[in-house]
């Protein structure tokens, strides 16, 4: 191999770190967001069945809540679920 060969190898490596770093940057962001309307909240966890429940009120009849097989996943769902319910407060 070249010189120039090693250059563009090392070059298109660099690249490709850079691209992963970006890559990890974003999915930390993307945590934080998710994570943002939970923690100001503070719903509470439990186990419903073989799920999670992330529930923001008295009861699931009168408050906002998510499940998931994961916490995150019920995060997740609950942020869908507030969302959802925000929107048609809004459009009503």
């Amino acid at each position: 191999m070249t010189k120039e060969d090693f250059m563009q190898v090392e070059s298109s490596q660099r690249q490709h770190h850079e691209v992963l770093e970006h890559q990890v940057r974003i999915g930390v962001e993307v945590l934080k967001e998710e994570y943002t309307l939970f923690s100001m909240l503070k719903p509470k966890v439990s186990i419903d069945g073989n799920k999670y429940c992330v529930l923001y009120g008295d009861n699931l009849q009168d408050g906002i809540c998510g499940f998931g097989d994961t916490i995150y996943k019920a995060i997740i769902d609950f942020n869908n679920s507030f969302t959802k319910l925000l929107k048609v407060r809004i459009d009503a």
